[in-house]
């Protein structure tokens, strides 16, 4: 049996491609196990074909390298402090140009200038005093309905504003320490905070909240653009936009979702690409309403737009050409295969297109992308040998519902786990996922799919859990752990576990509770009583309400926490410290009522770990907690073979 070290430590990530001459240069990130940390460093691969990949900037954390007009700047983070912008001329070797106490998120180029995201901490808070620590700052006064984020903490007293830096030729050239950083000018700052720098066609723009933090959830992002005047918003109505690009000076493409008249209806919400004209103040949707899920970055190449879609199991680069002056639809074409999950991407107006990607045979290469021809990989990185996953389709009363199985070498019988993601308007893929590849190299067969709930099969398939946060979504990943274990004889019926994070957390707590078929569960980070989450959680003021409803016995009937006593299967609940999204009650309300009902329980906490824990918690914790979960079904279900054989 691998040790899950071995896999953690060899599981990658790539991602953030740039095309230049004739070359691409890609962020990877790697987990460092000796000094628990992350580390990203900037390669460069040949354009031509396969390739050495080469070192390309000094740093053991740069990202988000930007290039134009012989200027290229990157963010690099040195030592313990936060990430800043380094900024450099020609070839010249890049320095600090900025020194901001919370660091620089993000940057784009605007001529000789940067323009850059940067948190703005209220005076005395986040280290600014050194003589007043966190436990000796002022107290908060919260009056908002939303006020923090997972993985960040308090919003409102930290929120991101947008900056720009003057790289001129001598502040941009000179040696670190040769001359005073250049002076900071504040475009834009909003009572919450700002993302999406853009500088394009004469417009700087951003995104940033539609209105002002209150006492009711508004989850709308409107486009601010920033004028000599200060700043507007675009009146969008009840739009929430994703991302945004400029076609012209007068026209700007949206990736946006409508969160409908109360400004906060998310549940399934389809984002599409709309088109917004300024001189009219006129938004119309140029995708359909249901089955063309977009998101990440939008971008205009050559005229025609291109971000990525969410689509049935993949994340898909997609190019869509615009309708004419006449109006209709946009055409939607897919320029992946539809088993990848793309990770960055980025073209040029000469036809050039490259790729990172995750596929069924990798964590993570770059691929060029040629007219009418077959992807062609760049990289080769190495790592283990990923098993690839099998597809599996189970028909319920709410259609045909899609999944994966892999199954251990060997000839078993294998004990097998269920696996339910979270969201649960997320889906899971095809590509290699680090969490399935630990519990083959323990010998122990993986089942997921994608239930009803699930982003990538349009609105409808997404609303069905709504007022039923788990009936629809159980039968279904039930259905398709059944067609598995009719599908694959290696996998042993009568050792089955069950597991799945936040929604999937839930959904395992949900399932224990009505079906006794499992021996063991893992209950992680799960939304588990409805009725503490709407006064805890950072998405506590709608999340909850949205799908469970409000009336006390809906809410009863759709808890894991109400429903524990009818609860028999062992259940290990993991959670994390500092988990914001489903905190910490959450799973300490569930372990007691689990041992209330002498149920066999055990729950393990991370310290300083958030909702993220499983993607992308410090590299120690992850192995401590795949580590953990290899010990539980160990004990629950043993290993390949017979199980009376495992004891």
């Amino acid at each position: 049996m691998a040790d899950p070290r071995d896999l953690i430590a060899a599981f990658h990530t790539v991602g953030r491609p740039l095309l230049l001459e004739d070359a691409v240069v890609v962020e990877i990130t790697r987990p460092d196990l000796e000094a628990d940390v992350y580390t990203t460093r900037l390669h460069t691969v040949p354009l031509s074909g396969p390739g050495p990949v080469r070192r390309f900037s000094s740093g053991t954390s740069d990202r988000g390298l930007v290039q134009s007009g012989g200027v290229r700047a990157l963010l690099r983070a040195t030592g313990d402090g936060p990430a800043q912008l380094w900024a450099g001329l020609g070839d010249g070797l890049p320095r600090a140009v900025t020194d901001e106490p919370l660091g620089v998120l993000d940057a784009v180029l605007d001529g000789h200038d940067a323009l850059v995201i940067a948190r703005d901490p209220e005076p005395g808070r986040y280290g600014t005093d050194p003589d007043v620590g966190p436990e000796a700052e002022a107290p908060r006064r919260i009056t908002t309905a939303q006020y923090q984020a997972n993985g960040l903490g308090y919003t409102l007293d930290r929120p991101a504003r947008l900056l720009r830096v003057p790289l001129d030729d001598e502040a941009a050239a000179a040696p670190a320490g040769g001359i005073p950083l250049p002076a900071t000018t504040e475009v834009l700052r909003l009572r919450g905070d700002v993302r999406e720098p853009r500088a394009q066609h004469g417009r700087v723009s951003a995104l940033g909240p539609a209105v002002e933090p209150g006492t009711v959830a508004d989850l709308r992002t409107a486009v601010w653009i920033v004028g000599p005047d200060g700043a507007h918003r675009l009146d969008t109505g009840t739009l929430s936009v994703g991302s945004h690009a400029w076609l012209d000076r007068d026209r700007v493409l949206l990736l946006a979702a409508d969160m409908g008249p109360g400004h906060a209806d998310f549940v399934a919400r389809v984002a599409g690409l709309h088109l917004h004209d300024t001189r009219d103040g006129s938004t119309v949707r140029l995708t359909p309403e249901d089955r063309c899920e977009l998101g990440g970055d939008l971008r205009v190449v050559d005229g025609r737009a291109m971000c990525l879609e969410t689509h049935d199991g993949a994340e898909r680069l997609v190019r869509i050409t615009l309708p004419g002056e006449g109006g209709g639809q946009a055409h939607v074409e897919a320029l992946t295969p539809d088993d990848w999950v793309v990770t960055g991407w980025d073209a040029d107006a000469d036809g050039r297109i490259v790729v990172t990607a995750a596929t069924p045979a990798s964590a993570g290469d770059v691929f060029r992308l040629d007219p009418d021809a077959e992807p062609v990989p760049l990289t080769a990185l190495p790592g283990p040998d990923w098993s690839r996953a099998h597809a599996i389709t189970a028909q319920t009363d709410g259609g045909e519902v899609h999944g994966w199985c892999a199954v251990p070498e060997g000839p078993g019988p294998h004990p097998v786990v269920l696996l339910i993601h979270g969201g649960p308007f997320a889906q899971y893929t095809a590509a290699v996922l680090d969490e399935v590849q630990v519990l083959l190299d323990a010998g122990i067969g993986v089942v997921w799919s994608n239930p009803r709930g699930s982003a990538g099969r349009g609105r409808d398939w997404g609303l069905a859990v709504r007022g039923d946060f788990a009936e629809p979504a159980a039968r279904d990943v039930l259905a398709v752990l059944d067609a598995a274990l009719e599908a694959h004889p290696a996998l042993d019926r009568s050792r089955q576990g069950v597991a799945g994070g936040s929604y999937g957390g839930y959904l395992t707590a949900m399932i224990t509770s009505a079906h006794h078929r499992f021996a063991a569960a893992i209950v992680e980070r799960g939304f588990l009583d409805p009725v503490a989450f709407a006064g805890t959680s950072d998405i506590g003021m709608h999340f909850g309400h949205a799908y469970v409803g409000t009336d006390p016995a809906e809410v009863a009937r759709q808890s894991a926490v109400a429903r524990v006593g009818d609860v028999r299967t062992p259940t290990l609940v993991l959670h994390s410290e500092q988990d914001l999204r489903c905190p910490l009650e959450q799973a300490q309300q569930y372990y007691a009522g689990l041992l209330r009902h002498g149920v066999e329980a055990e729950m393990l906490v991370f310290p300083g770990e958030d909702h993220e824990l499983s993607r992308s918690g410090r590299p120690r914790h992850r192995v401590a907690r795949s580590r953990a979960i290899v010990e539980w079904w160990g004990r629950h279900l043993g290993g390949s073979g017979p199980a009376e054989q495992d004891a």
